[in-house]
């Protein structure tokens, strides 16, 4: 497995380590590149028989389906998570996604050194041109801190009918995967996030065991774009003692439209009924 390397100190005005504008200054300063070279020597009719042969890895590959004579035939390990479908706040088209979705899956396969068919090898390698490993780490902007957005004069208004007493966003702590691939890899069970807890339109304060179930949503689809990868070119920074900003955030003042839409559904389902050993709705939630 390829090893990020260390830099020994941060430049004094450069980007803050691991931010997006770090990772984007590392692909383009890498020798990845930055035009289409690759497989020259291929058609575009087999360049798309090889984007179909990764595709239907992507579809067997951690499966346990038992494919004969597939990559993952005898191996007790887990593949990368999946996602099945687009996730919400993802605005590209459902094809260029669709795209990214399968390279993402394979970058964070290779990452953890799991097989894969030479065909899907080669596309991959065929897709990763510079201006492709951009738009890959662009893909996670929702997904970053950095990208918290700023309290318009609406939402500043709706914000400060939120009772004093209630709990932080960051005492909220939700699941993360332990088992593999993810085994001894950081990630954060709370966000760094000291604003309050977000309210539904009527001003009831929306219940932590539901944000913790949303949260856990958003981290699989930080995992399944790209996250995974993050995380292991992580390990050795943190191991050489930098102290870098957490992995995952989601701004959920910043998307409080879907949140209280999410929420209004799970309670018409009846999921968080009245008799949950959570805290009432109508509560203050000064509870743990």
């Amino acid at each position: 497995m390829s090893q990020l390397a260390i830099p020994n100190k941060r430049p004094r005005f450069g980007p803050k380590v691991c931010t997006k504008d770090w990772w984007l200054g590392r692909i383009k300063g890498s020798d990845s590149p930055k035009y289409n070279r690759y497989c020259t020597h291929y058609t575009n009719y087999q360049i798309g028989q090889l984007k179909a042969v990764a595709e239907f890895d992507f579809e067997v590959l951690g499966e346990r389906i038992g494919t004969q004579g597939a990559p993952d035939s005898q191996l007790a390990r887990e593949y990368p998570l999946k996602l099945a479908e687009k996730p919400f706040w993802q605005t590209w088209s459902f094809l260029s996604y669709k795209e990214f979705r399968l390279w993402t899956w394979i970058q964070g396969t290779k990452a953890v050194d799991l097989p894969i068919s030479e065909q899907a090898e080669i596309w991959f390698n065929y897709f990763s041109i510079e201006s492709n490993q951009v738009k890959a780490k662009e893909l996670l902007d929702p997904l970053r801190k950095e990208n918290q957005k700023e309290f318009d004069p609406l939402l500043e208004e709706e914000y400060n009918l939120v009772y004093p007493t209630t709990s932080l966003i960051s005492s909220i702590e939700f699941s993360t995967p332990t088992g593999d691939p993810f085994s001894n890899l950081d990630i954060n069970s709370t966000l760094q996030d000291s604003r309050y807890i977000p309210i539904t339109e009527s001003g009831e304060v929306i219940r932590k065991r539901f944000i913790k179930h949303y949260l856990e949503q958003r981290l699989v689809e930080y995992l399944a774009l790209g996250g995974l990868k993050e995380l292991v070119d992580r390990k050795p920074l943190i191991q050489a003692g930098q102290k870098l900003p957490d992995p995952f955030y989601w701004d959920l003042w910043g998307n409080l439209e879907h949140l209280r839409e999410s929420y209004s559904e799970y309670l018409a389902e009846q999921i968080f009924g009245p008799d949950s050993e959570e805290e009432s709705v109508v509560s203050l939630d000064t509870q743990a």
